[in-house]
């Protein structure tokens, strides 16, 4: 812009030198129109310039006024998207897996219990209704290397569970100082109780099973008399330290959860 514009002063320059050597009595009109041209030329090209720079100024501004509102949002949204992310990371971490081999666990009137950490004697302390011939039994020598015979939980008329205990030491010692290594339910599908709990359901079938804890490491199908069937899944890890296996093991019958056994052997 400012190139065109210095070539018009000089064509202008150089007409009113023609119009000069034609006459000299067009002279101080020529002079004066020329003067007048150059200073409107002058005038448009500096007025030309400010414009410029102040939409380049503005432009500017508005860049730098914007920018720091843009990356803050930038910003808010990579925060919400990792925290989404986060949050359902969390969510399905808690739903868990009804099946896990390193938190074996079950509650009774509320209260975690685990095995191969929590003793019999922490589930008398608490106060867990066993039946009184079992808890007669609780200061019973169990020998090295032995699993207890099981002791009675009450959970209504006629309907009880049962606990083991392990003594993996190198002595025997008392059955309530033996941690408990075994829990059994058998489940009533007429009945319901409160007192035994997991942390799946009891109720549940063999495909929300398999749909949580995938595919069985062992199954077996049996069928009976009379259109009786039944269904036996076992999750299993090895022992690191007997030849035996920790199992959860889980038996429908006729498509209803009838069995729930959980064993831990270290």
């Amino acid at each position: 812009m400012k190139n065109k514009t210095i070539l018009a002063c000089i064509l202008a320059l150089c007409m009113t030198f023609s119009l000069a050597a034609c006459g000299s009595s067009d002279s101080s009109s020529t002079e004066a129109a020329t003067t007048e041209a150059v200073t409107e030329t002058a005038a448009a090209t500096e007025a030309e310039e400010t414009t410029e720079a102040e939409a380049t100024t503005e432009a500017e501004e508005t860049t730098e006024a914007e920018t720091p509102a843009e990356t803050e949002a930038a910003t808010e949204a990579v925060t919400e998207t990792a925290a989404e992310a986060e949050n359902g990371s969390e969510a399905a971490e808690a739903a868990g897996s009804y099946v896990n081999f390193d938190d074996m666990c079950f509650y009774i009137n509320g209260i975690k219990y685990t095995l191969g950490v929590s003793t019999l004697q922490d589930l008398i302390d608490d106060g867990v209704p066993f039946e009184e011939d079992d808890l007669a039994n609780a200061g019973n020598n169990v020998n090295s290397n032995y699993q207890s015979s099981g002791f009675k939980i009450e959970l209504g008329e006629y309907w009880t569970a049962q606990v083991y205990v392990l003594n993996d030491s190198d002595s025997g010692k008392a059955a309530s100082e033996c941690y408990i290594n075994e829990v059994y339910l058998p489940v009533h599908t007429d009945e319901t109780q409160d007192i035994l709990t997991f942390d799946f359901p009891t109720d549940m079938t063999m495909e929300e099973l398999t749909a949580n804890a995938g595919e069985p490491d062992d199954s077996s199908h049996y069928d009976g008399d009379n259109g009786y069937y039944s269904d036996t899944y076992e999750y299993i890890k090895e022992s690191e330290t007997y030849y035996s296996d920790s199992e959860y093991t889980f038996e429908f019958t006729k498509g209803e959860l009838t069995y729930i056994t959980i064993t831990y052997i270290p």
